[in-house]
């Protein structure tokens, strides 16, 4: 039985859908056109009827030939399904139908995204995104991967086609009417699921964490400021910060050298650039320091719980529907609740009844881009001496409603290359060898203590994570995991030499000698994406780190209290201090002489608490002030072409002076003082400008939830703005004026009960069809910055509520 169709909201879709579908005509974000409307708007083929399927019948049966035995789906008052199996292999299996039930477009979309193939469904407007996501590499190896993984009979190849399946189970019962509304918007088919679409998911999410283009800009500022000044500016190591090893853990690992220096070409420089202005126009920005995340964990002893208690929030693209789905998984070998991206077999963050284990981005360098030296022809490149072949592959991208455009892949033995009329840049990137994750997720959702957990993240390749971990015993840990590379010689920073093996990849650092930390003395663990070592550690990890605000803020207050609360924790995931507040505003003391208008700005300041929270308008003011703080101190290296350093490079200039506070615009020279009060004052004339005398910012820093597609013609099924708290690097997330990326999944576990207890929370909800009331069902809980509780029993029957039972067999 289905629940009634709520007749308004359905009509008010119907004609939001009609005027979609004349926009995305008039925009020809589809130009072989949409389905014809009459298709759409058919009563019982149509829109409307995805309002009739928007919920699970209360009851259904379905069979499967290939199951073992019975397995049950319940679902709850959310629509979280809870799959009950006697085998692994069937709950893989139903996982794979079920999820393809809730989130079908979604897990087609993103392995289009990464394979290049947004221009089968939108048509020509895709083709240079097409052009360039090819470019990278993350189609062709998945290609290659996922042969490989069939050629040797890898388990993750098993697992994945257990998910595949159930996938196919599904779709080999779906008829048009019931196809996803994207679907029919659209106007194509879904297409037969296989290991290869979950080995794309894992490329998006190595793109989506560490790609970038970049570099090349660090070997030009190396060569026009000098060794010395560059050095100031672009520091190896982070200062400001709290090391994710405790310092008290020493290092043990054999020292690399890292003295070859970066080559320049500004040809190669300008590609690069156009590469990442690409990145930008089409919404695919690769890695950004936004995408961050918090975890944190304390021992038994710090705990009011006697036991260790985990926290985490990972900080992603919010999108509708969300980039992470709820699922509970019970076997006889496991009983496992978390997360995991539409299309991954295995929760990807969870807890089962012995351990928890969370994530934060690593940021490891590992990706570099070499200057190659091509022959005349420009089919060869030089190589240690002699010419090798470029490979030229043919490659065609499929365009609806034009005919098929047939590209060139170019492959050197680096990898693949980029290259315009004037230069040529291979990528070397982890994305494109062999990734044995699922592996390493099998072992972490059947691990039965922390040993187990920290053994299986051997199997972790990319991306890199720091994942922390705790058990039922009161251990804690955590390690950075994935392939950190070994070069030759040098480092990745900068374009690399490409006519030379001395900046090659040699290998990786060994998995015992990667960072690593278990239950240390001061009884708790953290990550926020901040460099995982002090100065000493040996291997080159990465350069030029983010501000670490975040990890100053949570290791105050896990060492300002003797013992912490399970509400404690939920407390500091909704932390607004902000720490650039600390960093910046002591330092106006010394500022005077300024206008009215200039005096109003620093009193926003210097009256604020610093918490980026309500009516307050210190926050706007500060995002201003730093604003033009870094516009006018960089405004040489704006000239130059060279990216902006840090601010906490900035922090240190003002407080110790430097030749690059003065501003090149004035006659004076600036010291800091000086500096600071023109920044006060062009603050002012921004905020005036702007936002008038109204500088609350409860009224203009608030969050969207945009449609997976991000495209503003589906605004119908975005949700917001809405006011909310945070700013750049509060332990609550709030980057920007409109942000866009924050807490995708915040999660408490408390390791204390049997079985471990959580509560969690992530924007959207379960099912991905917008007429669905479990579309968004978790927003309002999510602004309020509140928990669901995460149900976890052992046997079907013994959930309090149940929205719909589905029992999968193997006959009739």
């Amino acid at each position: 039985m289905r629940p009634s169709v709520n007749r308004t909201v359905v009509l008010k879709f119907v004609l939001h859908a009609i005027l979609t579908a004349a926009l995305l005509w008039g925009l020809h974000y589809a130009p072989g056109g949409t389905a014809p409307l009459v298709n759409l708007l058919d009563p019982v083929r149509g829109f409307y009827h995805n309002a009739r399927i928007a919920e699970h019948d209360s009851y259904d049966e379905v069979v499967i030939p290939t199951l073992s035995g019975l397995v049950t789906v319940e679902r709850d008052e959310r629509g979280v399904p809870h799959i009950f199996a006697n085998e692994d292999r069937d709950a893989i299996l139903v996982l794979g139908y079920v999820t393809a039930q809730d989130r079908l477009f979604q897990m087609d979309f993103i392995s289009r995204v990464a394979a290049g193939r947004l221009s089968e469904i939108f048509g020509s407007a895709s083709l240079d995104a097409d052009r360039f996501l090819r470019s990278t590499g993350m189609n062709g190896a998945a290609k290659q991967i996922t042969a490989a993984y069939a050629e040797e009979q890898d388990f993750d190849y098993e697992i994945m086609t257990w998910f595949a399946d159930g996938v196919n189970a599904y779709l080999n019962e779906l008829s048009y009417a019931e196809w996803p509304i994207e679907f029919k918007l659209f106007g194509y088919a879904p297409e037969p699921y296989t290991p290869m679409h979950t080995v794309l998911l894992m490329q998006y999410f190595n793109y989506d964490l560490s790609f970038n283009s970049e570099e090349a800009a660090y070997g030009l500022a190396k060569e026009r400021l000098g060794a010395d000044e560059y050095a100031k500016l672009y520091p190896r190591h982070a200062t400001r910060y709290k090391p994710i090893i405790p310092t008290e853990i020493e290092e043990q690992a054999v020292s690399v050298n890292s003295d070859e220096s970066p080559v320049h070409s500004s040809d190669a420089l300008a590609l690069l650039n156009n590469v990442h202005h690409t990145l930008e126009e089409y919404g695919l920005e690769g890695y950004r320091p936004s995408k961050g995340s918090n975890n944190w964990a304390v021992t038994g002893d710090r705990s009011a719980t006697g036991s260790a208690i985990l926290a985490g929030d990972m900080h992603l693209a919010l999108s509708l529907p969300s980039i992470w789905y709820e699922v509970h998984l019970v076997t006889p070998s496991m009983n496992t609740y978390g997360v995991l991206a539409p299309g991954a077999p295995l929760p990807i963050e969870a807890f089962n009844d012995h351990v928890a284990w969370a994530y934060t981005n690593s940021g490891l360098d590992a990706i570099d881009h070499y200057l190659l030296q091509l022959s005349e022809d420009r089919r060869s490149y030089e190589f240690d001496g002699e010419w090798l072949p470029l490979e030229m592959q043919p490659d065609t991208i499929y365009v609806k409603g034009a005919d098929p455009v047939v590209d060139t892949r170019i492959l050197s033995d680096i990898g693949p290359v980029i290259m315009d009329s004037t230069t040529a840049v291979a990528i070397r990137w982890v994305a494109h060898e062999k990734n044995n994750g699922m592996t390493a997720l099998w072992r972490m959702n059947r691990a039965e203590n922390a040993a187990q957990i920290d053994s299986a993240l051997q199997y972790w390749h990319s991306p890199a994570q720091n994942v922390l971990y705790a058990d039922t015993t009161g251990i804690i840990g955590i390690r950075v995991a994935g392939k950190l590379p070994i070069r030759a010689s040098g480092d990745g920073v900068g374009l690399l030499d490409g006519s030379t093996s001395d900046t090659e990849w040699v290998g990786r650092v060994p998995f015992e000698e990667m960072p690593h930390a278990i239950s240390p003395a001061r009884g708790y663990l953290t990550s926020t994406n901040q460099q995982p070592t002090t100065a000493d550690y040996p291997y080159y990890v990465d350069h030029n780190w983010q501000p670490a605000y975040r990890s100053l803020r949570i290791d105050t207050l896990l060492a300002g209290r003797d013992q912490h609360t399970i509400e404690n924790m939920k407390e500091y995931q909704a932390d607004f201090h902000v720490g650039q507040y600390d960093a910046f505003v002591p330092l106006l003391d010394s500022v005077r002489a300024l206008t009215p208008a200039g005096e109003a700005v620093k009193a926003a300041l210097v009256e604020w608490d610093g918490k980026a929270v309500g009516e307050t308008p210190g926050p706007l003011a500060l995002h201003e002030y730093l604003q033009a703080l870094k516009r006018l101190t960089w405004d040489e290296l704006l000239f130059m072409g060279i990216p902006d350093p840090t601010e906490t490079v900035l922090v240190t200039l003002l407080e110790m002076g430097s030749s690059w506070l003065d501003v090149q615009k004035t006659h004076e020279v600036e010291d800091a003082a000086m500096l600071m009060a023109l920044a006060l004052e062009e603050a002012a004339d921004a905020l005036q400008t702007q936002y008038g005398d109204n500088w609350s910012w409860n009224t203009h820093h608030q969050i969207i939830f945009r449609h997976l597609t991000q495209n503003s013609a589906l605004s119908v099924l975005w949700r917001g703005p809405y006011s909310y708290p945070g700013y750049d690097e509060t332990l609550g997330p709030g980057d920007g004026i409109t942000v866009t990326h924050s807490a995708s999944w915040r999660i408490v576990v408390d390791l204390s009960t049997n079985p471990p207890s959580g509560a969690g929370i992530y924007a959207g909800g379960q099912n991905g069809n917008p007429l669905s009331r479990y579309y968004d069902l978790h927003i309002p809980t999510f602004l309020d910055f509140d928990y669901f509780p995460l149900h976890k029993p052992r046997e079907a029957g013994e959930l309090a509520t149940v929205s719909s039972i589905l029992r999968l067999h193997n006959s009739e």
